[in-house]
């Protein structure tokens, strides 16, 4: 009887459900039509605007890309949101947790730190990016060197061969050659063992592998090679994001409440 009782109840339960998911089950469909404009679009920023200021990268994606798809009648959202395609609300909550600062440009080089298929090379003249990459691996052992460390190879080794991410801090406008294997992600063999050139040296590589580079310069000036191995993620503030990151800081002194609802819907999400 209890079996009984309890199964009706769940029946009850999700049949309240099946409107909610019927609507979602329309949205997805509609999302659908949309992948092609979309992932052309996100598949450009994640390649080719990292380095580049919030303007500019407003006016890449709004401005030229999405205006010529639209011309040339490819499908796609309206309006288009890079943050709704490439992460979501959860993620970008944990992120802040972590220490990144919530304004659009910051979740903007969250989102190419993190699905960029080339290791980042963060320019962050305000340290930002490098508060929250330390926070943020601080769980997973993070190894943090210098190219000036007479270890750094060593360390560097340790982090391939046993998956730990490694971020290289203070780097100038020389990055050294001996790690263009690593940059350019250069794994060598099949089957179980898969290694890494290091210097002359057959490192075992694990895929757990994570790699960061961050400079406080504030307009380096890179090689175009440093630019093909590396993903260069401009990270410097704007008086646009600062004004956001003030608004951000204001509301939860002022109105801790909200941010506390705020926070509780992002987890029922």
């Amino acid at each position: 009887t209890k079996r009984l009782t309890a199964a009706q109840k769940l029946i009850s339960g999700l049949s309240t459900e099946k409107v909610r998911w019927s609507v979602d089950l329309e949205g997805l469909k509609e999302k659908r039509k949309c992948l092609l404009g979309d992932c052309m679009v996100g598949s450009a920023f994640l390649c080719y605007v990292g380095a580049f200021s919030f303007e500019f990268r407003e006016e890449l994606v709004r401005d030229i890309w999405e205006d010529d798809l639209r011309k040339r009648e490819v499908p796609m959202s309206s309006p288009f949101k890079l943050e709704q395609l490439l992460t979501n609300d959860v993620e970008i909550s944990q992120w802040t947790s972590e220490g990144l600062p919530p304004d659009e440009l910051s979740v903007q080089n969250g989102i190419l730190t993190t699905q960029g298929s080339r290791f980042p090379l963060c320019i962050d003249p305000q340290q930002q990016a490098l508060n929250w990459i330390l926070l943020r691996e601080e769980k997973n052992n993070l190894k943090v060197c210098t190219f000036n460390d007479s270890d750094f190879l060593k360390q560097l080794e340790l982090a391939i061969k046993y998956g730990f991410p490694f971020l290289f801090k203070d780097v100038d406008e020389y990055i050294d050659p001996v790690i263009d294997n690593v940059l350019e992600r250069n794994v060598k063999g099949s089957g179980q063992r898969q290694f890494i050139i290091l210097g002359d040296k057959e490192v075992d590589y694990d895929p757990n592998f994570r790699l960061y580079l961050n400079t406080k310069l504030s307009n380096p000036k890179y090689s175009p090679g440093v630019f093909g191995k590396a993903m260069v993620i401009n990270y410097t503030v704007t008086l646009k994001g600062l004004e956001d990151q003030l608004l951000s800081v204001i509301v939860k002194y002022e109105k801790p409440e909200l941010e506390e609802q705020r926070e509780n819907l992002i987890q029922e999400m």
